[in-house]
């Protein structure tokens, strides 16, 4: 008994300085709201990683401050680590630290190149009736790159602009849009999609059809917007994205 008395002490030994629970068995912490709390966090965003001979790193990402705050004060009421010990860093902070190598773009004039694959990979065409407040219907149309990362946002909207195409950042999206005929068709005579790039099935109406095809469809609309506003009426599908 006083063997496992001591081999019980010396597991649970609690490094004062660093506030580290050595144990963490299954007797030494019991199976609580937080301890619940702590692995939907660990499952869906977070994880446990390798870190040194004998030590490991619980991590959690999310952009959510209340959910930060709380998968921290799990952390502190479980396992006894101070506060100070978990780091917490803005979402931007979380995003790689990287640049588009606009010079080497702008000298080899391969901008277009670059941007078609771009687009073609993120972008896409967004091309459907939508319902004004008095109940009848009028085309949407605008060319959109989805885009996380703030500095690559920007970065894009450089080079769509040094192509002489008004582009918009819209933050709250995380997304460029160019709108409009004049923008919509310069992009379309510089940059367009890959040759055979589909639509996914975001879009029920278009799904299958080349983007270059949609963003060709959408130019026709300017000449016969009746056309295009039937289809879709007449479809019973309002189009969204392509």
């Amino acid at each position: 008994m006083s063997k496992n008395v001591s081999r019980a002490e010396n597991q649970q030994e609690t490094h004062l300085k660093m506030g580290i629970l050595r144990d963490y068995t299954s007797d030494t912490i019991r199976f609580s709201p937080e301890l619940a709390t702590l692995l939907a966090f660990l499952f869906t965003d977070g994880g446990v990683s390798k870190h040194g001979v004998e030590s490991w790193r619980i991590y959690f990402t999310n952009s959510s401050l209340s959910a930060i705050k709380l998968f921290v004060k799990c952390m502190t009421n479980i396992f006894g680590i101070a506060s100070k010990r978990i780091q917490v860093k803005k979402r931007y902070g979380s995003y790689p630290s990287t640049r588009l190598p606009l010079d080497e773009l702008i000298k080899s004039n391969l901008i277009p190149s670059f941007l078609r694959v771009v687009f073609s990979i993120d972008g896409g065409v967004k091309f459907y009736a939508g319902k004004e407040s008095n109940g009848k219907y009028s085309l949407r149309k605008n060319v959109c790159l989805a885009c996380y990362h703030p500095i690559l946002r920007e970065q894009y909207c450089f080079l769509i602009k040094k192509l002489g195409i008004d582009a918009a950042n819209i933050h709250a999206d995380n997304v460029i849009r160019i709108q409009g005929e004049k923008s919509v068709r310069a992009f379309a005579e510089n940059i367009g999609f890959i040759k055979g790039v589909t639509v996914t099935n975001h879009s029920r109406f278009w799904v299958g059809k080349e983007k270059n095809e949609v963003l060709r469809c959408l130019l026709e609309s300017y000449e016969n917007p009746r056309h295009f506003l039937k289809l879709f009426t007449n479809s019973n599908d309002i189009v969204r994205t392509a």
